[in-house]
């Protein structure tokens, strides 16, 4: 009899079998939220062409939320720049890799409406 249950036993928890664990990894990415004043100005990311304004830009990122050198050479700076189609005003903003990415970025061009009223 003891022999019947051991037996029973061994067999219903040698077969039970455990699921294997499916592991999600999300992508390390963030957006930020371009804005300028006046809209309409263009946008680069390290002299690449990434839009105009007003942008939802989708950067990769570390877990921490710090650029990645995916955007620079080490030790490179990442630089973000927005001008006038004409490009005759034009600003722009640093960051290093390891800095905290921005949620939102505002970028303003004095006189930059009279410029672009007139084209």
């Amino acid at each position: 009899m003891h022999r019947t249950i051991l037996l029973l036993a061994f067999l219903v928890t040698s077969c039970a079998t455990t699921p294997e664990r499916e592991v999600r990894v999300a992508e390390a990415v963030k957006t930020i939220d371009i804005r300028s004043w006046p809209p309409g100005l263009v946008v680069e990311l390290n002299g690449e062409y990434v839009g105009t304004t007003p942008l939802a830009l989708v950067v990769n990122t570390t877990r921490y939320g710090v650029w990645t050198t995916d955007y620079s050479r080490i030790f490179s700076p990442i630089v973000m720049r927005v001008s006038t189609p004409d490009a005759s005003g034009w600003e722009q903003k640093v960051w290093y890799p390891g800095d905290r990415i921005p949620s939102r970025v505002l970028f303003r061009i004095p006189g930059a409406t009279r410029r672009l009223a007139v084209n």
